[in-house]
């Protein structure tokens, strides 16, 4: 028998495993439908749950936008690009080609991460616009460990140049998803982008040695 005290110890997990499933259920919806597809009622209706459980659990649906921008299915941690990166024998111009390869494992390991990038622009919706934040915050937060682990020489604009590059390996991975070629250059499989990284560790050579 199921008793009042054992029921309130199972709505913790309960409630976790309804966010969990909701939230999942917004990701579906992202990469099946589009970020203009999501509302209270659809959202219910792929969750298969009440929208009062919605309610409950985020209190409305920016709520399941800021939950959603927080868990790991949208962006990279700075621990996911850093971890294990010893700033000691590992220079910066190093650490910077295994930084942005890790972000790019993490951009195209993430579907509902390219279908937001390739349609941001034009859906300004409030889900683009709490991812955005997440986004901005992990990358200042990144370029501060970078800044407290590394000296970076005077009159090179490291963060710039890695916003850069990075901006380029998003586009190149999300026009990846539909199409094979950019400029002549494959840029669809695990081998098309071992060229184009490899050619991201000449750049930042050519930086480094400038520097």
């Amino acid at each position: 028998m199921v008793t009042t005290r054992n029921r309130s110890k199972n709505r913790p997990r309960d409630s976790e495993a309804t966010r969990a499933r909701i939230l999942r259920a917004l990701g579906r919806m992202i990469v099946r439908d589009g970020l203009s597809s999501v509302g209270i009622n659809a959202l219910a209706r792929e969750a298969r749950c009440d929208k009062v459980l919605i309610y409950r659990n985020f209190g409305d649906l920016n709520g399941v936008y800021d939950a959603f921008a927080a868990c790991s299915d949208f962006w990279w941690s700075v621990d996911d690009l850093v971890g294990k990166l010893d700033p000691g024998p590992v220079p910066l111009g190093s650490a910077l080609k295994q930084i942005l390869r890790r972000h790019t494992d993490a951009i195209r390991s993430r579907p509902v991460t390219l279908a937001v990038l390739a349609s941001e622009l034009t859906a300004r919706t409030p889900l683009v616009v709490a991812l955005e934040k997440v986004r901005e915050q992990r990358s200042l937060a990144l370029a501060q460990w970078v800044g407290e682990h590394y000296r970076v020489p005077a009159g090179v604009d490291f963060e710039a140049i890695s916003m850069i590059l990075g901006v380029a390996i998003n586009y190149l991975a999300v026009r990846g998803r539909k199409i094979r070629v950019m400029s002549g250059i494959p840029i669809k499989t695990d081998k098309d982008w071992e060229r184009i990284l490899a050619a991201v560790d000449g750049l930042i050579d050519g930086v480094s040695r400038a520097a």
